[in-house]
């Protein structure tokens, strides 16, 4: 949790959506696990921005 980008995904999903902290954390890790599978496959570097846009668009 010291990254603010998930950080922010996971008090939105608590306080708004009132999902349970520990269903928002392993919510939080399937994410994780994908944008680690994305990183491989286009073999790029982790970008915030593309985090947020995401999110965004989950809204």
């Amino acid at each position: 949790m010291n990254n603010p980008e998930f950080k922010a995904i996971h008090s939105n999903k608590v306080k708004v959506k009132k999902m349970k902290k520990m269903k928002s954390i392993m919510k939080i890790v399937g994410k994780l696990a994908r944008i680690f599978v994305g990183i491989a496959r286009k073999n790029e570097s982790y970008c915030a921005k593309n985090v947020q846009a995401f999110t965004e668009l989950a809204a």
